[in-house]
């Protein structure tokens, strides 16, 4: 009888803990619509969303580095780790005790260190991959060409261990680095475009719209005041004569 009682609690214990990785990543894809690049990451195949860094420090890399800068988002702060491809070329002079001697990545890696460049608050750059594990989620990142040349790098935002973080939970922890970019008119014309730029319409004819990550104040500004307001926890809920807008921390997560 106590096996199983501690069987039981266990399992309890266990089940509390479990991280809903399909949902989480399910959100994340819904709110940021991942970007195309082309295998050498020299240019974009199909447009996504174009994000608004909200952080200084991330650090990114060329991509003719074989490997993307990592950071790491922890204590409201960003942490890369900087030349990351410089260190793997100083470990292959470890000859048979390095682990990467013979991988083919190896080759391709030349020192980079002074080519890392840091990116701070209100650059622009693509998402080209959301990962979601049981203890972090990790985005894959992609600039626009800076001087001629593109940078790559991961996000990783680390679960605390031993919890269960929701969708909603993080969705609002991703929102405090990166927002969607709302006028992109800045960025380069994607490839998918063939060239052709799209005209805008007047703005006198333009159609009231909002949009997944747009703040509260665009929101009110397009729609004006919301006829009732209902808070539920962390969400607040606008609620228009055609429309109910959804906010968690003031970004746009849902339309009906």
């Amino acid at each position: 009888m106590v096996t199983n009682a501690w069987v039981l609690s266990s399992t309890s214990v266990q089940a509390q803990t479990t991280v809903p990785v399909a949902a989480i990543e399910k959100q994340l894809l819904d709110l940021y619509q991942t970007t195309k690049a082309t295998a050498d990451g020299t240019d974009i195949v199909t447009a996504g969303s174009v994000l608004v860094l909200q952080k200084d420090h991330l650090l990114m890399d060329p991509v003719d580095q074989a490997i993307p800068t990592p950071n790491v988002y922890k204590n409201g702060s960003i942490a890369g780790l900087a030349g990351a491809a410089s260190f793997l070329k100083t470990v292959s002079g470890l000859g048979a005790l390095n682990p990467f001697a013979k991988s083919t990545a190896m080759t391709t890696v030349t020192s980079g260190a002074s080519a890392t460049r840091e990116f701070v608050t209100g650059e622009k750059f693509w998402v080209t991959k959301i990962e979601t594990h049981s203890d972090g989620v990790t985005l894959s990142l992609l600039s626009d060409p800076i001087k001629d040349k593109r940078y790559h790098a991961t996000l990783t935002f680390q679960f605390a261990k031993g919890s269960a973080p929701t969708a909603d939970d993080v969705a609002g922890l991703v929102a405090e680095v990166v927002k969607i970019d709302t006028d992109d008119s800045s960025q380069d014309q994607p490839a998918a475009s063939n060239g052709k730029q799209q005209q805008a319409a007047p703005a006198e004819s333009a159609p009231k719209t909002i949009a997944l990550g747009q703040s509260r104040d665009q929101v009110i500004a397009a729609l004006g005041a919301p006829a009732k307001v209902v808070q539920l926890g962390p969400k607040e809920i606008d609620v228009y004569p055609d429309m109910k807008v959804t906010f968690l921390r003031n970004q746009v997560v849902d339309v009906n």
